[in-house]
């Protein structure tokens, strides 16, 4: 259709009396189609009614989850990284203390040469 307007199945259809069983059942069905096609045209709607919404919500999670994973990664960096400075002093004081002990004790004297 040219404008924006849903295409609208007729209220009222012509009455006319059927001539056989054959159009009475294809009344019938029509009738249920009508019915179905309604849904159908309501689901469509309520579709298109909440698919922003549906979006963000996917679009909130996926950023909350985004977030979780950063903060998880930095709690991790934070733990680690106390620990190497702590293994750092350690091996500093470990360091210290054979720089220490190796100036306590007196070189070794070389012995005299001797001749063969």
């Amino acid at each position: 259709m040219a404008n924006s307007e849903e295409a609208v199945s007729p209220t009222q259809t012509a009455n006319v009396t059927p001539m056989d069983a054959g159009t009475a059942q294809t009344r019938q069905i029509v009738e249920a189609v009508k019915t179905t096609v309604a849904e159908l045209k309501q689901d469509v709607k309520d579709i298109k009614e909440y698919r922003y919404t549906d979006l963000l919500l996917h679009l909130g999670v996926f950023a909350a989850a985004v977030v979780f994973v950063a903060g998880v990664i930095v709690a991790v960096y934070f733990k680690l990284d106390d620990k190497i400075t702590s293994l750092s002093n350690s091996n500093i004081k470990i360091e210290t203390k054979l720089e220490d002990l190796l100036a306590r004790i007196p070189p070794v004297a070389t012995p005299a040469p001797r001749k063969p």
